[in-house]
């Protein structure tokens, strides 16, 4: 065996002993259920309004036995209404599962209405030590103060 086919032979060897402790990001999606706990806008300007809310939510995934199916926490957020009648917004979420493993996100809206967005994660502690992920979100409002957030993107656990 030559030099070049014995490097490539050990590359390999020592990538497949490495390859079971690697995860790869994964399609993930779910539905948020969420609680409006408190929502005060305050009228910056004719037609611009700053509104701070505060959410309590639990996460259904779709794949049950993901390690962030039925977490649930509180998210705190602000929105920027402009006279224009785009809004902007951002939030954090703190998560915690029935283990007190503790998964964080921030997110943010797009498109200027409000209604969707893109998440990550950001901090996590436990099972979520290693946790990253993207998303891209919408929200549907129910009746009072309920709403889903019906989630997309991948994950890594």
């Amino acid at each position: 065996m030559n030099t070049t086919t014995r490097l490539i032979c050990l590359g390999v060897l020592a990538a497949s002993c490495v390859a079971p402790a690697v995860s790869f990001a994964a399609p993930c999606a779910g539905t948020n259920i969420n609680n409006l706990v408190s929502w005060e806008p305050t009228e910056i300007s004719k037609g611009t309004t700053l509104i701070t809310l505060r959410i309590t939510s639990v996460t259904v995934n779709d794949d049950h036995n993901a390690p962030n199916h039925l977490v649930s926490g509180e998210c705190i957020g602000s929105l920027l209404t402009a006279a224009s009648g785009t809004t902007e917004g951002r939030f954090f979420r703190a998560r915690r599962d029935k283990d007190g493993d503790v998964l964080n996100e921030a997110g943010a809206t797009v498109g200027g209405n409000g209604s969707k967005g893109t998440w990550s994660n950001v901090g996590r502690t436990g099972k979520f030590a290693n946790a990253t992920g993207t998303a891209q979100w919408e929200f549907t409002p129910l009746q009072g103060k309920m709403g889903v957030v019906r989630w997309v993107g991948d994950c890594q656990w």
